[in-house]
């Protein structure tokens, strides 16, 4: 499934499944959503209080008062419809109170639920194989960790707590409405369950129009993380309008999905109005009624209005709880769908050891073939070996398959076919984190991250002190691009490095690979895109970072891989050529070529 059928996963109006997970995360927090019922319980308490203080004021003070003869004194009358009033104007300071608590707590409780879920997602994420980021834009990823995941805040503040508390809320006051006057609840009772319908008749498409504005939300924010990561081509080419015409046509769609779902509550709203006058209306017309036939008096009758409204509210307020729900349905729906991901490279429950660090084991690559896409082979049938403290090199065209031998050596994909052996251990049977941590990585291109010098160097690798720090800076000559900086190594380091030149960048990365004190190296045409003095600098790090160490090499410019003990010419996925510098010249094949084109255009 291409990612953007994912975008759109279909599912129930109500999904019970979706719920039943989500609840997961509610658990360790159950405490907050206790305090946030009892929150609610006070207000309903409360609200229950005040109609019976006007139901009092009106069949008590009131009413003695208005049926008194004339002349009598009204004194005690008002004193009592003032200790009333002082209740009531108690009950509503402690109502202001309350609810600051309860939108306080329900907040705090959606926060801390969706805080638990964000990290889980992010620990999910990147603990999945490269094949599976291949397929997916950036932008379509950060919508699922951050308003994918913000959207589900919404259902635990504004959906199930008080959803459920509507619930129970309705139901109470349907009961109290009966012992005010029967016949008068009946006609609420027989009316109420028009408002359920009208609330069920919309479900379906409330759940379909926020599934599309998720997926177009997605879509939008993909294709403007990759125009900003192309912003410099974009700008030297002069796309900016045709660049800007696409993100008119996402930002379109997205704004037509919006629309739909604006407009069908636009029209659920007013209809469940209607439907709450209509109920009002009825019940005005037969309180009038019972009024004058003295079945029910002025205070019980507005008791009974207010009451009416604490029926009326929250089912007014059902449209927009399932407007909560089904948003934050689709986001789970979505959210679950990369939490569901399994990697496709398993760990193994009990993984080799890899044996002491320091001594670097055997690598071997047995008959593997790999395709990055099915039916699309890059590597086929490939056969080599490096050996503890050897430097293997590789050469061949762009596509031949260099870099995808030191995914493969990274175990960032597993091969179709063959094994990777390390020692004498299958790739896939050894702990990955361990394997990786005796890798020195320096890519032709290597990513600086946001924060300082020296947290791009350690990279939260325990075990690496002061002294193994500046020794690192300085054999890979990077002190002297240290020095340079105001901060030395607690300097600002902008986003990818942005800040550092191409070689600068190079001899950090070198640094960086130094400081871990690596068993083997991997140089992935770490001085393909700097001039000839860097170059010159970068060869010195890197011959004193191969010292001693297993090395393999990816060279784009020959003059490098010299002193290889082995060089491997690959050529449409297959090696074609191995063999020291001088036996490959010798031979008069496709590296002696490679070489003398080389040498002659730099000439």
């Amino acid at each position: 499934m291409s990612w953007e059928a994912e975008e759109e996963v279909a599912g129930k109006a109500w999904d019970g499944r979706l719920f039943r997970r989500l609840l997961r995360y509610a658990g360790p927090h159950r405490w907050l959503f206790i305090k946030s019922f009892m929150v609610l319980a006070s207000l309903f308490a409360l609200d229950l209080v005040g109609p019976w203080i006007w139901q009092a004021s009106l069949d008590g003070p009131v009413q003695d008062a208005l049926s008194s003869p004339e002349g009598t004194d009204t004194a005690p009358f008002i004193h009592d419809l003032l200790m009333l009033v002082a209740v009531y104007v108690g009950i509503l300071l402690l109502q202001t109170w309350l609810r600051y608590f309860e939108v306080a707590t329900l907040i705090l409780t959606g926060q801390s639920v969706i805080h638990d879920l964000r990290r889980h997602i992010y620990s999910h994420i990147s603990s999945l194989d490269l094949a599976w980021f291949d397929r997916r834009p950036t932008g379509a990823l950060v919508t699922r960790v951050s308003s994918d995941v913000e959207n589900l805040a919404e259902l635990f503040t504004a959906g199930v707590v008080t959803l459920a508390f509507d619930m129970i809320r309705v139901v109470v006051v349907l009961a109290l409405l009966f012992t005010i006057h029967a016949p008068l609840a009946l006609v609420v009772t027989l009316m109420t369950p028009i408002l359920i319908l009208i609330s069920l008749m919309f479900r379906g498409g409330a759940r379909r129009a926020h599934r599309t504005v998720r997926a177009e939300l997605a879509r939008l924010n993909g294709y403007l993380a990759e125009v900003l990561q192309g912003i410099a081509v974009v700008q030297l080419f002069g796309r900016e309008a045709h660049v800007g015409a696409r993100f008119g046509e996402h930002l379109a769609r997205y704004f037509a999905a919006n629309k739909r779902t604006i407009l069908l509550f636009a029209l659920f709203f007013p209809i469940m109005s209607l439907a709450v006058y209509l109920i009002q209306g009825a019940t005005l017309r037969q309180g009038v009624i019972s009024i004058a036939g003295d079945e029910l008096t002025i205070g019980a009758f507005l008791r009974f209005w207010l009451y009416l409204t604490l029926v009326v509210q929250p089912i007014r307020n059902l449209g927009e709880r399932y407007n909560v729900l089904q948003s934050a349905f689709a986001s789970a729906e979505r959210v679950f769908e990369v939490l569901d991901t399994t990697s496709n490279l398993p760990t193994p429950s009990k993984p080799s050891p890899l044996g002491p660090e320091g001594i670097a084991p055997k690598v071997q690559f047995q008959n593997v073939s790999f395709g990055y896409l099915k039916d699309h082979p890059v590597l086929e049938k490939v056969d080599f070996e490096i050996l503890p403290g050897q430097t293997v090199a590789l050469v061949g065209a762009t596509g031949a398959g260099k870099s995808t031998i030191v995914n493969l050596l990274l175990r960032f994909y597993d091969p179709s076919e063959g094994q990777v052996q390390v020692g004498e251990r299958e790739l896939t049977q050894v702990d990955l984190s361990d394997w990786r941590g005796r890798i020195g990585l320096v890519l032709q291109d290597d990513f600086l991250f946001a924060g300082t010098v020296r947290e791009n160097i350690l990279m939260d690798r325990s075990g690496i002190d002061e002294a193994t720090l500046l020794l690192a800076l300085k054999a890979s000559g990077a002190d002297r691009v240290v020095q340079n900086l105001a901060g030395g190594l607690d300097a600002e380091v902008a986003e990818r490095g942005a800040t550092f030149s191409t070689g600068e960048r190079q001899l950090l990365a070198i640094a960086r690979a130094l400081a871990g004190q690596p068993d083997l190296v991997i140089l992935d045409e770490a001085t393909a895109s700097v001039d000839s003095e860097t170059e010159a600098r970068i060869e010195q790090a890197t011959g004193l970072l191969l010292q001693g160490r297993s090395a393999l090499v990816v060279a784009h410019r020959l003059s490098t891989i010299q002193r290889a003990d082995v060089i491997l010419v690959l050529d449409g996925g297959r090696i074609i050529e191995r063999g020291t510098h001088d036996e490959l010249l010798a031979a008069k094949g496709a590296y002696a070529r490679l070489h003398a084109l080389q040498f002659e255009l730099e000439a």
